[in-house]
């Protein structure tokens, strides 16, 4: 090779394989998983025990995006159960089974905390109220319990039962026939014809000055109890001083009586000749009676 050619070339080895920084792809795979199930996490809330149907639909509805796998959707129901809740699917935990794991403990949890039908339906038939409901919310928690077994025909009459007189009346005559689309009317009829609307409106449309004419027209009606209560003391004095002049009254007729030729003092008019004491001036015929001893 001639000198002023420049350095040779270098030549990689054959067969040498070109150092790579990519992570194997199985690791990759794992560790997007477990960051994609962090952050999914945060949005589920904890277990709902009381509708465990209705918080799968929402657990389902925001790891679907993520395709996680069967392992990790199990972990993440556990996360969101509570000490009870995992005392229900402790032997699922501590032996998983191969396959299913995610669908296996979904199926316990909602066996274990979903009513049967037969409660289901007791609520829809005997303990539905509406209560601080909208109509459409009342109707949407029948739903649930009917569980598309019954008919809307059905499902209506054992709505309407439930709402006010006035919002009966109102459904009875309009052309609407779709239930949901009844529900909105009533939900309006409602907001028309409760007296809390009305109420918090007008708490609403409040001023500094409507509450000034309250508190003058409780000073008002306080001035006025006061001047009752004193047109009420001169008639009390009026029939203190009554009695004084009877009770006066009374005993100058005592003492008049007194002057009478046949007036007889009280041992006397009681004891007649037995009596011992004698208080002047008793007109009882004989001889008074001199000892002071009583009877």
């Amino acid at each position: 090779m001639n000198p002023q050619d420049g350095p040779a070339p270098i030549y990689a080895a054959p067969n040498t394989p070109a150092p790579s920084l990519a992570a194997p792809p199985a690791q990759a795979s794992t560790e997007t998983e477990t960051l994609a199930s962090i952050s999914v996490s945060s949005r589920i809330p904890d277990f709902w025990s009381d509708q465990p149907r209705l918080w799968f639909v929402q657990f389902e509805a925001v790891v679907e995006s993520q395709r996680l796998g069967d392992v990790t959707k199990q972990n993440l129901v556990v996360t969101k159960l509570s000490k009870s809740a995992i005392q229900q699917v402790s032997d699922l935990l501590l032996s998983p089974p191969q396959e299913r794991r995610y669908q296996t403990l979904k199926d316990r949890l909602l066996q274990v905390f979903e009513e049967s039908e037969t409660r289901q339906f007791q609520k829809l038939l005997g303990e539905m109220e509406l209560g601080t409901q909208k109509p459409s919310q009342l109707l949407r928690r029948m739903r649930d319990l009917a569980r598309n077994k019954l008919p809307d025909s059905t499902l209506q009459i054992m709505w309407t039962r439930h709402l006010p007189s006035a919002v009966q009346a109102v459904l009875a005559v309009t052309e609407v026939k779709d239930l949901e689309s009844l529900a909105t009317v009533a939900d309006k009829v409602m907001e028309a014809t409760r007296p809390e609307y009305t109420e918090i409106a007008e708490m609403k449309t409040s001023t500094p000055g409507s509450i000034h004419e309250l508190s003058e027209m409780i000073n008002r009606l306080q001035v006025e109890v006061a001047e009752l209560r004193r047109s009420r003391t001169p008639q009390r004095q009026e029939c203190s001083t009554a009695r004084g002049r009877t009770s006066r009254s009374g005993q100058r007729d005592v003492s008049m009586s007194r002057k009478k030729p046949n007036w007889l003092c009280f041992y006397h008019h009681r004891y007649r000749a037995k009596a011992v004491k004698c208080v002047e001036p008793c007109n009882w015929k004989g001889a008074k009676p001199t000892s002071t001893q009583g009877n």
